[in-house]
């Protein structure tokens, strides 16, 4: 299986650019338990992992890193473990997006997806590398999963309740979803101690942002028009996420903040002598 870490066009390049000054480059590690079951004879009893995520700021583009493990155990089928990573790289006016995708077998990562998305016109051109040469063409207004952190807290700022977005996130060749958020000011939210550099949190605004993903390219959703998944989480304003709850109709996983490190945003390459 695969877990999905993340999340209307704003025009104005100077309101995303404030936005992007928020965003912190950093490395968060997160403990995912499972929050709930349906149970059944086929349903999960138990499950434990870690994920890793990580987001630098490279020059004018956004680098991440997305790691899990995820052990799920299930009634009559056993254990299934799934280790899985993404790096993807996002240019910072939304109009590149490369992404890779491995999984581990056998102590080695292999290599599941590769791709391209770039703007082309009035549109922005998928071309998938791997495992098959493919493309697609979208809409000029699908974002990528930085947008989409952006838009979201730039919309929770300016007082928003909602946000609908189309999103690619290169998780997998058909992973083109319609994102509808609903916002929210917490009454209360008291996260546990956290290792490292606590301080990127601290007095920091917080909201909650409840979204369903409802997959475009694929049948998946349900027929009564509920969401192939929801997730619920919490987001601070420098764009550092808490307290993730997936739901996957039959269980929910919740991933919590465990360790959180600063990282430097990395200027440009300087231009040699000579150098075109």
């Amino acid at each position: 299986m695969r877990l999905f870490f993340l999340i209307c066009v704003w025009c104005c390049f100077s309101i995303r650019a404030a936005a992007e000054d928020r965003l912190t480059s950093h490395q968060a590690v997160y403990d995912i338990t499972l929050a709930s079951t349906a149970g059944g004879a086929a349903g999960v009893v138990n499950a434990k992992g870690k994920m890793s995520y990580k987001i630098q700021k490279v020059c004018n583009q956004w680098q991440t890193e997305s790691v899990f493990s995820l052990d799920i155990g299930y009634e009559l089928s056993g254990l299934d473990t799934t280790n899985w990573k993404q790096t993807t790289r996002e240019s910072a006016d939304g109009c590149l997006f490369d992404f890779e995708v491995f999984v581990r077998e056998k102590g080695k990562d292999r290599k599941d997806l590769a791709g391209r998305a770039v703007c082309k016109n009035d549109t922005k051109e998928l071309v998938l590398s791997f495992p098959v040469r493919s493309s697609a063409v979208f809409p000029k207004n699908v974002v990528f999963p930085v947008q989409q952190t952006l838009r979201l807290l730039q919309a929770a700022r300016q007082g928003k309740k909602s946000v609908a977005a189309y999103v690619y996130d290169g998780t997998r060749p058909e992973s083109l979803y319609s994102v509808n958020a609903v916002i929210s000011e917490p009454d209360s939210f008291r996260p546990r101690k956290v290792k490292g550099d606590a301080d990127l949190i601290a007095n920091q605004k917080i909201w909650r942002f409840d979204m369903a993903f409802f997959e475009e390219f694929a049948t998946g959703n349900l027929p009564d028009g509920s969401p192939l998944y929801e997730v619920s989480l919490y987001y601070y304003d420098n764009g550092i996420s808490n307290e993730i709850v997936q739901d996957f109709k039959d269980y929910r996983l919740l991933s919590t903040l465990t360790e959180l490190h600063r990282l430097p945003d990395l200027p440009c390459p300087q231009k040699t002598k000579g150098s075109l």
